[in-house]
């Protein structure tokens, strides 16, 4: 393989790893300073609400962080076939991760400053997250490994929301803050309220669809090294 080969599948790795990274660390970071003066527009309520409620705000960005930096490196090929206890052990962080944010995400969903429509997209999200971990994990406990990494790459895809949530809400901000004087008569919060509703849902669906081509494009170019194999042999 090439240089010009070898950094076209790499980079796309690259560039996945580095925004996961970043992200989940920017993320997490003002929940480590437990000091709600720093938590954003979105999450300063939760410090006036119940004890409850605040820990899961804690639980969810900080078992969802650590879920978004092992993620990428459970779909490095050499990690899995050098050091194959390595990448269980991780997988099992990364799942118990995606258990407890998940599930903290029903303890926050509720009272969203989104609203109801904030809400479902949430709850849906935390659902279908849970819901693929499960299977990946069920696939992989029965030894189905293609269909266990099928999994993951729809559970990653939903927990990389963690990232397109924050490229949305720049994007949906920049479009709407010339529009902030005449539309919402210079009310930053209403215009936040009003995008970070459509990026509940923004953040993670076009993330679960690409997940999906990206399954059956899988399929496809085994099921042609098969047929391939199978014309070899005859």
């Amino acid at each position: 393989m090439n240089k010009t080969n070898s950094f076209k599948k790499q980079f796309p790795w690259g560039l996945m790893a580095f925004l996961a990274m970043g992200v989940a660390f920017a993320a997490i970071a003002p929940y480590a300073t437990f000091n709600p003066d720093n938590f954003n527009n979105a999450t300063s309520r939760f410090a006036n609400e119940t004890l409850l409620r605040l820990a899961g705000l804690y639980v969810h960005a900080f078992a969802g962080g650590i879920a978004l930096i092992i993620g990428p490196f459970q779909f490095l090929s050499r990690l899995r076939a050098r050091r194959p206890t390595l990448h269980r052990w991780m997988g099992r962080i990364y799942l118990l991760g995606i258990l407890f944010s998940g599930l903290a995400a029903f303890l926050i969903a509720p009272g969203m400053i989104s609203g109801l429509v904030g809400e479902i997209g949430l709850l849906l999200l935390a659902t279908l997250w849970l819901w693929t971990g499960w299977n990946a994990y069920r696939n992989i406990r029965a030894g189905n490994r293609e269909v266990h990494r099928e999994w993951m790459i729809r559970n990653y895809a939903l927990t990389c929301s963690a990232v397109t949530l924050r490229l949305w809400l720049g994007i949906l901000i920049g479009t709407q803050i010339p529009s902030l004087e005449t539309k919402y008569a210079n009310d930053f919060d209403a215009l936040f309220v009003e995008v970070y509703r459509v990026v509940m849902w923004l953040a993670w669906v076009p993330n679960l669809i690409v997940a999906e081509m990206i399954v059956q494009r899988r399929r496809t170019f085994q099921l042609s090294i098969g047929k391939k194999q199978l014309a070899a042999e005859a």
